[in-house]
């Protein structure tokens, strides 16, 4: 994976969007960008994008070069994609979704849960909390829309848990073997 592709996927991880940090990665100039600019072309409205290039700057994927007037008045800002520390960045964000997965996992492989038989994403009850709600209502039904709840296939959640947990260790050696 060459640098480009670690900065377009590091400036994923923090804009939440992949075409919008290509298209950020296209319009860097040498990997400076003018904020009006990139206003312009992304057609972002300029809170959202000060929005974006702060949480970028947070995590040190870009440095703001300072700012300058044109010849109408107009300030213009200038960025620079901090293109140096992506690997570093990536690794950190893998290393903090494993610390979190596993321990996701540990809850899982613990624990009893429940869902709505209907629609598992109206709600997902721990044990404790179906047996407090047994106790107010009496019922083992879904708040929502009243169907019956019923317990979750923790062989399958553990299974995509560890799915999930293997592809990001493979994806962190490859990285961290760059690094090395």
């Amino acid at each position: 994976m060459d640098e480009g592709d670690l900065v377009v996927l590091a400036l994923a991880v923090v804009t939440r969007d992949l075409s919008l940090a290509k298209k950020i990665m296209h319009f860097a100039r040498d990997g400076v960008l003018e904020e009006g600019e990139m206003q312009e072309k992304l057609k972002l409205p300029s809170a959202e994008l000060r929005q974006l290039l702060y949480r970028m700057q947070d995590s040190n994927l870009v440095i703001q070069l300072g700012t300058k007037e044109d010849e109408s008045g107009n300030r213009l800002t200038y960025w620079r994609i901090n293109g140096d520390v992506a690997e570093s960045f990536l690794i950190r964000k893998i290393k903090d979704v494993l610390e979190m997965l596993r321990k996701r996992r540990e809850e899982e492989f613990s624990g009893e849960y429940y869902v709505c038989a209907a629609d598992p994403t109206h709600i997902r009850l721990s044990f404790d909390e179906v047996i407090a709600k047994m106790g107010e209502s009496g019922s083992l039904v879904c708040p929502i829309c009243g169907a019956m709840l019923e317990p979750v296939n923790k062989e399958k959640v553990l299974e995509d848990l560890d799915n999930m947990i293997k592809t990001l260790e493979k994806a962190l050696e490859v990285l961290e073997g760059e690094a090395g």
